[in-house]
C-alpha cells in the first residue's frame, strides 16, 4: 500500500478515534518532537568541543525518526485492524441485508428508492435494476394516504403502521411496515413485512364468525359450547333468552347458573348425563326447564365432543330445542290412546257381561255374573246388589266377597241413610269420595268399613227395583271414571235382572196355570164319570 495512503488512512484513523487516544497521540508527537529537539541541541553543543557535529546530528535525527516511526507503526495497525473490523461488519451487515426475511428499502428525503434487498423486489414484483431511482408513492394503492404518512414520518422521523400495497402486475399486497430516519445522513430505511396471506386467513376468519354469528342469530335452537371439565358455559347463541326468559349476558357472567334453570326433579338427572358424557362421549336429554317466568318446558339437547384424536374432550358442543309442544301432542295422543284403548276395553268388558248376564236366567247366576263383571270394571274391596222390597224397605240379593252360608239376608230401611233414600227417590247415582267427610253418611251394617262409596240404581223403563253399592276401604280410590263405568254396567244388569224376574214370574204363573188345568182335567174327569153314571142309572 502506498506511503501517502497509509499516512491519510492513519490520518482518518486517529481522526475517528476517540478524544482520549487522539488527545494521547498529541502528547506523543510532542514527546518525540522535543526530543528531537534537545538530541539537536545537544549534538550542536557536543560538537563545539568534539567536532563530532555531524555524527551528533545524525543521531539525534535517527533517534526521532525510529520513534515517529514506532508511533507510525502503532497507529498503522490499529487502522489495520479497525478496517478489518469494518470489513466484516459490512459484510455481515450485506448478509443480513439480502437474507432477512423483511423486506429493506433504503430511500431519501423525497422518498426515492436508493437501494432495497430481494424480499422487497419479491413483495413488489419488480427486478432491483427497475426498482432503484423509483419513488415509494408509485407502489402505493392510494398516493393521497402515502403522502400523509410521509410527512407525518418526516416531522416524527419515526413511523409504524400497516398499508395497501401495488405490485407491478397490479395485484394489492397487504404489508405492515417500520420507518427509521437518519441511519445515515439523508438516508431513511423502511421495513417491510407480507401480511397478504394474514390479512386474507384474518378476513377468512372474520367471514367465517360472520356467517356463523348469524346462524346463531337466526336459528331458534339454543346452540352452545360448555367446557368438559368445569362444566362452565363458553358460549351461548342468543335464542338462548327467547327460550328460557333468562338473560344471556347474565348466563355468560355466571357460567355455572344454567343449573339453575333446569327444573330440580330433572336436575340430578341432567347433571349426571353431563358428568358421565366426558366418558362416553354422547350427551342426548329430555328434561324439563323453569323459566323465568315460572312456566316449565320441555328442552331437549344434545351434543358431541370437540374432535380431538384419543385425548379427552375439552369441550361439548351441542343444540338445545325447545319440544314442549311435542312433548304436549305426545301427551295427549297418549292420553286419547289410552282413552280409546280403555274404551275398548270398556266396550269389550261391557259386551263380555251383557252375554254373560244374558245368557242365563238364574237369579243367583245373574248377580254372581255381575259382581265378578264389576271387579273387571271397578277396583273395589267390596260390592252387593240390594233390591228394594217397596220404596223404604231393602235387602242385599248378593254381596262380595261372599258370605257364610247360613249367614241371615241384611236388610236395610232406606229412612235410616239419607244417601239411600236419594238414590230411591231422585233415582240418581251417589258418589262419595271419603265417608267420613261426609255429614250425611250413616254407617249401617250392609255398609260397614266403607270409606269410598258409590251408590248406582237399577232401573229400567218399568221403574226401579233396586241399586248397586260399591264400596272401598280407602278414602278417594275410587274416581269419576269408575262411576262412569259402573253406571255403564248397571243398564244391563237393570235388564238382566228384570228379565230374570219376568221369566221367575212366568215360571211361578206357567205352574200355577198347569196346576189350575190339572184341577180342570180332574173335575173334567170326575163329571164325565158322573155323567156316565147317571146314564146307566137312567138307562135301568
Amino acid at each position: 500500500m502506498p506511503i501517502p495512503y497509509q499516512l491519510r488512512a492513519a490520518f482518518l484513523t486517529v481522526n475517528r478515534s476517540p478524544l482520549w487516544f487522539r488527545f494521547s497521540s498529541l502528547l506523543l508527537l510532542l514527546l518525540a518532537a522535543c526530543l528531537l529537539l534537545l538530541s539537536l541541541g545537544s549534538g550542536i553543543y557536543a560538537s563545539r568541543f568534539s567536532g563530532a557535529l555531524i555524527p551528533a546530528l545524525l543521531v539525534s535525527i535517527g533517534f526521532g525518526v525510529l520513534l515517529f516511526a514506532l508511533y507510525f507503526r502503532f497507529v498503522w495497525l490499529k487502522q489495520r485492524a479497525s478496517d478489518s473490523a469494518s470489513y466484516a461488519a459490512d459484510r455481515k451487515l450485506a448478509s443480513v441485508f439480502q437474507h432477512v426475511l423483511d423486506g429493506v428499502l433504503i430511500v431519501d428525503d423525497a422518498g426515492i428508492c436508493l437501494d432495497g434487498n430481494p424480499v422487497i423486489c419479491g413483495i413488489l414484483d419488480v427486478p432491483r435494476g427497475a426498482l432503484l431511482g423509483q419513488p415509494v408513492a408509485r407502489f402505493y394503492a392510494d398516493s393521497e394516504e402515502f403522502e400523509r404518512n410521509w410527512n407525518s414520518f418526516l416531522e416524527r422521523r419515526y413511523q409504524r403502521g400497516h398499508a395497501q400495497l401495488r405490485r407491478a402486475n397490479g395485484q394489492t399486497v397487504f404489508v405492515d411496515f417500520a420507518v427509521a430516519a437518519n441511519y445515515m445522513p439523508g438516508r431513511h430505511v423502511i421495513i417491510l413485512c407480507d401480511t397478504t396471506e394474514r390479512r386474507c386467513a384474518e378476513a377468512s376468519l372474520r367471514e367465517s364468525e360472520e356467517r356463523f354469528q348469524q346462524m346463531a342469530n337466526h336459528i331458534q335452537e339454543v346452540y352452545w359450547v360448555i367446557d368438559a371439565e368445569t362444566k362452565e358455559i363458553l358460549f351461548v347463541s342468543p335464542s338462548y333468552e327467547s327460550v328460557t326468559g333468562y338473560s344471556r349476558t347474565e348466563l355468560l357472567t355466571n357460567p355455572l347458573s344454567y343449573r339453575e334453570v333446569i327444573h330440580p326433579e330433572d336436575r340430578e338427572r341432567v347433571l349426571r348425563k353431563l358428568d358421565e358424557a366426558v366418558t362416553t362421549g354422547q350427551f342426548d336429554e329430555e328434561f324439563r326447564i323453569l323459566r323465568a317466568d315460572g312456566v316449565s318446558r320441555w328442552i331437549w339437547s344434545k351434543s358431541s365432543p370437540s374432535p380431538d384424536g384419543h385425548q379427552p374432550p375439552h369441550w361439548f358442543v351441542g343444540i338445545a330445542q325447545d319440544v314442549t309442544a311435542r312433548r304436549q301432542a305426545e301427551f295427549e295422543a297418549s292420553q286419547h290412546l289410552a282413552a280409546a284403548e280403555a274404551a275398548h276395553a270398556e266396550t269389550k268388558a261391557l259386551r263380555k257381561s251383557t252375554l254373560a248376564l244374558t245368557q242365563n236366567l238364574s237369579m243367583d247366576a245373574v248377580l254372581d255374573t255381575l259382581l265378578a263383571c264389576l271387579a273387571d270394571l271397578v277396583p273395589y274391596d267390596c260390592a252387593s246388589v240390594i233390591l228394594a222390597e217397596d220404596e223404604v224397605h231393602l235387602f242385599v240379593a248378593r254381596e262380595m266377597p261372599k258370605q257364610p252360608t247360613g249367614r241371615p239376608v241384611a236388610t236395610l230401611d232406606a229412612t235410616d241413610n239419607s244417601l239411600l233414600q236419594r238414590v230411591l227417590v231422585e233415582r240418581k247415582s251417589v258418589f262419595v269420595p271419603d265417608t267420613a267427610e261426609e255429614p250425611a253418611w250413616r254407617t249401617t251394617k250392609a255398609l260397614a268399613g266403607i270409606r269410598c262409596w258409590i251408590a248406582v240404581p237399577l232401573m229400567t223403563s218399568n221403574g226401579m227395583f233396586g241399586l248397586l253399592s260399591i264400596g272401598a276401604s280407602t278414602a278417594r280410590k275410587f274416581t269419576t271414571e269408575h262411576l262412569r263405568l259402573a253406571k255403564s254396567l248397571a243398564i244391563p244388569a237393570a235388564a238382566a235382572i228384570y228379565n230374570v224376574r219376568l221369566y221367575e214370574r212366568a215360571e211361578i204363573f206357567a205352574a200355577e196355570l198347569e196346576l189350575h188345568i190339572d184341577k180342570l182335567k180332574e173335575t173334567q174327569k170326575a163329571l164325565e164319570q158322573s155323567q156316565g153314571h147317571l146314564r146307566g142309572t137312567a138307562h135301568n
